[in-house]
């Protein structure tokens, strides 16, 4: 007279909203030449990707490229896991529960190189706060750092209303490194986006009461000033 949920007897999962089925971006993996095997789980609402390299390990950029152009971008795994083989259950299938979390296994993450100007450093800032992390160098890639399609959606709003213009969400999906992010921005915009991002910098370092005074000056001084022509 009792029952016991066990849950399902597939690899479908829900992440953030969207229904998913594991297999399918398995398979789309494992299609690549240098993916051995690949099992994908679905960990704290983001999905993990563990693989087996033939030879050399594939770089996660050339993965996430290779999954993308097959599947839609929620089943892009934010997170990464190379390992030398998958864990087996007696039987020799793969044993889901004693896959390592992401900090585990060898994930890939270039070397940290600082902001080389405003735009750049702006960015590294926002994608800092809306990641949770420490730092972001300008050849991080966001999705490699945790990120994923909503947390790209706040990315670019924060962005756009910091710099008052229009930032494509396909944008983070294309160059999705703060280096190739602001290298597009300048070429996209026709303001002066360093320029820009400079002032903005400058203003989150002031107090709430000398920004009211700067914004009282420029406003009696007229159109003409240093915001001219930057929005």
């Amino acid at each position: 007279g009792t029952l016991e949920y066990l849950g399902r007897t597939d690899h479908q999962v829900k992440v953030r909203g969207f229904r998913i089925e594991l297999s399918e971006m398995e398979t789309a993996l494992e299609s690549h030449p240098a993916v051995a095997r690949a099992v994908v789980m679905a960990r704290e609402e983001r999905l993990v990707a563990y693989l087996v390299a033939r030879e050399s390990a594939p770089s996660i950029t050339e993965l996430r490229s290779w999954l993308g152009s097959r599947l839609p971008d929620y089943m892009v795994p934010s997170a990464w896991v190379v390992l030398e083989s998958l864990p087996l259950t007696p039987n020799g299938k793969v044993d889901r529960k004693a896959l390592p979390a992401p900090e585990g296994g060898r994930q890939v993450r270039a070397p940290f190189v600082a902001p080389r100007g405003a735009l750049e450093e702006l960015i590294s800032g926002i994608w800092s706060e809306v990641l949770g992390i420490e730092r972001v160098g300008v050849h991080d890639n966001f999705f490699e750092l945790g990120g994923h399609s909503l947390l790209a959606t706040q990315a670019v709003s924060r962005l756009g209303e910091a710099l008052e213009i229009e930032v494509p969400l396909r944008r983070m999906f294309e160059v999705p490194t703060v280096a190739r992010l602001a290298e597009a921005l300048l070429l996209d915009s026709s303001h002066d986006l360093e320029q820009a991002a400079r002032l903005v910098l400058d203003l989150f370092q002031l107090s709430d009461g000398e920004v009211e005074a700067l914004l009282a000056d420029k406003l009696d001084a007229g159109p003409a000033g240093p915001f001219e022509g930057v929005s």
